[in-house]
């Protein structure tokens, strides 16, 4: 990959960013639907230590889940490339990542189950939802929309735009003109009174 394409592209830090800002919304989500079912379903540990579970298998499966589409990324130029891998990988490894989160902290099979449902209920909610098996624009098509934009904007704003310079002259010669007028009235304002004192 060429320095300029890869410049284009999101970082590391960024996708991971993006990742924890949606998997934060779908934890959010996901906690409240089990606040629901929590009281027809009985869980093994408090509601306190099967939320942080949650939020704890979140967080690792979006960090994950960013760290491993990214050779995709790289590899196809393109910030969202599409394609099952790309849609897969990070759904398996949030299910995996989940449940073993979820056992390590709360100990209990039927919670991290009912964690690791969640979890993969919420994320093929939103596989189904932004399609991301599609192919994204590639940042050159990206570029082009925006110069594109740039342009039809420039032209549509061109009247205006020129109106503005205009009056902005007109404003600068009349305050160069009104400045001028009076430095002259100073001037023979000054005269007339050294007249005067003769």
């Amino acid at each position: 990959m060429r320095d300029d394409d890869a410049a284009l592209l999101p970082r590391l830090g960024d996708a991971i960013a993006g990742q924890l800002a949606t998997g934060t919304v779908k934890g959010l989500a996901c906690l409240l639907v089990a606040w629901i079912c929590s009281s027809w379903i009985a869980l093994d540990t408090a509601f306190g230590t099967f939320a942080i579970a949650l939020a704890i298998s979140y967080l690792l499966s979006e960090i994950l889940g960013a760290i491993i589409v990214r050779p995709i990324v790289l590899k196809e130029r393109r910030p969202n490339p599409g394609g099952v891998l790309y849609v897969v990988l990070p759904f398996v490894v949030s299910i995996m990542v989940s449940f073993a989160a979820a056992y390590a902290v709360t100990s209990s099979l039927r919670d991290s189950s009912f964690v690791t449902v969640l979890v993969a209920a919420c994320n093929a909610a939103e596989i189904l939802w932004i399609k991301p098996w599609v192919p994204g624009p590639s940042p050159e098509e990206m570029a082009a929309k925006f110069n594109e934009f740039k342009a039809m904007t420039k032209d549509h704003f061109a009247d205006d735009v020129a109106e503005v310079k205009r009056r902005a002259r007109e404003r600068t010669r009349e305050q160069y003109y009104a400045k001028k007028a009076r430095e002259e009235a100073k001037r023979l304002k000054k005269q007339k009174r050294d007249e005067d004192q003769r």
